[in-house]
């Protein structure tokens, strides 16, 4: 793999949009960045954070008192407009069609609804090699796909350097996966930024306009995996995604393979806590059907459910045991990466 460049205007002219994705630790770095912006940014800039698809996301409000850009939440079918910057709300993803924007409630991607792979894709999709992605602080991997499909249209794709980074696991993953053009500071990504759109003018121009190109669809044959998705429970088909491995279920649910990792292993956890709410159940239920037997001097038939009681308690208790030895594990793993 070759090592990404330094910053230079002459490898980002022409650009009419920029696309951002972030996740932990990224409302400060997406501070840091607009704030370095010029007035005259030249460019459309959209962004998605990863946020709870629960409330209303205050990220626009905090972006707009940071910026010298007018920055808003998006709504379905707004305008793209230069220098001006719109933000996902919650529980929705952002899409680029045309000269438009579109919100979608659908299927999860990467666990996340917003997720940045459809944005970037869809730009990608569009506007082709007149699309910077840029990628910045965040756990896992969403948005290696999306930034595979920028560079595969010939666009540029940067991250923020991981060891500037809050949580270095988003643009680390997309340098492994060789899909990073640039790999720069805040300040230098603002400087990128501002020397993409230095010059825009008039409206913007989609390189497919209507007739986008279907970037999504597998490089290759897609192979039934041996998993289910832990969203629905179906059949994950495994196949490569602009490069990148990714693994699909049929009603569209999407993973990458480190995406598929955390949301299987919360999926586990919830049903091993279930399965432990359920033997206490169990138990409380057999004392009180003892008890019941004794009141109707039934002493050999009450000890049955006695000791089905103590066997219920017996397995919640090595569950409850492991489930917590598994919580540490998590929080030291996590404190370490």
């Amino acid at each position: 793999m070759t090592e990404p460049e330094a910053p230079d205007a002459a490898h980002v002219s022409g650009i009419d949009l920029v696309v951002v994705g972030a996740s932990a630790g990224g409302v400060g770095t997406l501070e840091g960045l607009v704030g370095r912006l010029p007035a005259d940014l030249g460019v459309a800039a959209l962004v998605v954070l990863h946020v709870p698809s629960s409330g209303v996301s205050l990220l626009a409000d905090i972006l707009n008192r940071a910026c010298p850009l007018p920055v808003s939440r998006a709504q379905d079918g707004m305008e793209l407009e230069r220098s001006r910057i719109l933000v996902a709300p919650t529980d929705h993803h952002l899409l680029v069609e045309g000269t438009r924007i579109a919100l979608s409630r659908g299927p999860l991607v990467n666990g996340h609804r917003p997720a940045v792979d459809p944005l970037f894709e869809s730009a990608a999709r569009t506007y082709g090699s007149r699309v910077l992605g840029v990628l910045l602080s965040g756990t896992l991997d969403d948005g290696v796909a999306g930034l595979g499909a920028i560079k595969q249209e010939g666009g540029v794709t940067a991250v923020q350097d991981p060891d500037q980074a809050p949580y270095p696991g988003m643009p680390q993953a997309a340098i492994e996966a060789g899909v990073a053009d640039y790999v720069l500071s805040t300040g230098d990504l603002a400087r990128l930024l501002a020397s993409a759109g230095s010059g825009g003018t008039g409206p913007l121009r989609p390189v497919h306009g209507d007739d986008a190109r279907v970037l999504d669809d597998p490089d290759g044959p897609a192979v039934l995996s041996a998993l289910t998705c832990p969203n629905c429970g179906g059949a994950l088909w495994e196949h490569q995604r602009n490069g990148v491995v990714q693994f699909e279920c049929r009603v569209g649910h999407q993973y990458s393979p480190a995406s598929l990792f955390e949301v299987q292993g919360e999926a586990l956890d919830d049903a091993l806590w279930a399965a432990h709410r359920a033997l206490l159940e169990r138990a409380d239920l057999a004392r009180r059907m003892a008890r019941r037997l004794r009141r109707s001097t039934l002493e050999g038939s009450a000890r049955r459910y006695d000791r089905t009681a103590d066997e219920a308690e017996s397995r919640a208790a090595i569950l409850n045991e492991a489930l917590l030895l598994s919580r540490q594990a998590d929080h030291t793993t996590s404190g370490t990466s």
